[in-house]
């Protein structure tokens, strides 16, 4: 409930962010996520170990706030200094593990889509579908493309089978409203008017169930709030 007064009166969830990106704020936004079941114990352990680190000499790149750490950690060109980092302070999740295949597959010769170096890069130059099956082709070289997509179809990232059907349909055009990237698409599929036509291609990919295209046509795909 807002204001936080744990959290020196922040009044909303950005006001909070904010507050607990400062170093000398942590530990206190640490206790208050303790107490509220927000981290567990390894989880503070960890953020308290990264807190220290950041008020003597910093993160990666002299970085200080965790902001700034991920500024400099989503520019491929700081990967084996995060990665080092991340290693020392015992961070290992996703992210980290499909960063250490990248790294691998970067030091025995391999190239990123279109040279991209950065998160946002990457994810520009792989939205445009005629990019597809390079991106598609990166992914299973650098052995990232079998860490996702487990179970297909309930919200998570494509498999291999279902993106590969997804870049045929893209290469004839068959794409609703023949959009020819994520951007597009998205706007596309964003209009009522074009809802059914964008629930029949997912379910068609298998990206949705039958019965979740049956429930976004009885909510005629909006929910509480008109969200």
């Amino acid at each position: 409930v807002f204001p936080v007064a744990e959290l020196g009166n922040c009044g909303s969830k950005e006001e909070c962010q904010a507050y607990c990106e400062q170093p000398a704020n942590m530990d206190s936004c640490i206790a208050f996520a303790k107490a509220h079941g927000l981290m567990n114990e390894e989880e503070a352990e960890r953020a308290e170990k990264f807190r220290k680190k950041l008020g003597v000499g910093g993160g990666p790149g002299g970085c200080r706030t965790p902001r700034e750490c991920e500024a400099f950690c989503r520019n491929l060109d700081n990967m084996n200094v995060c990665i080092a980092f991340a290693e020392e302070q015992g961070f290992s999740d996703q992210h980290i593990k499909e960063a250490k295949r990248i790294q691998k597959y970067i030091q025995e010769g391999g190239a990123m889509p279109g040279g991209c170096n950065s998160k946002e890069s990457c994810e520009a130059y792989c939205g445009d579908f005629s990019h597809a099956e390079e991106c598609f082709n990166f992914a299973k070289k650098a052995g990232i493309a079998q860490t996702r997509g487990e179970g297909g179809g309930r919200g998570e990232e494509p498999t291999p089978e279902q993106f590969q059907k997804f870049i045929q349909l893209a290469k004839s055009g068959e794409t609703p409203g023949g959009c020819k990237s994520k951007d597009d698409c998205e706007v596309y599929c964003g209009d009522s008017a074009h809802r059914e036509e964008c629930v029949a291609f997912g379910v068609k990919l298998g990206f949705i169930k039958p019965e979740q295209a049956e429930m976004i046509r009885k909510s005629g795909g909006r929910g509480p709030g008109d969200c």
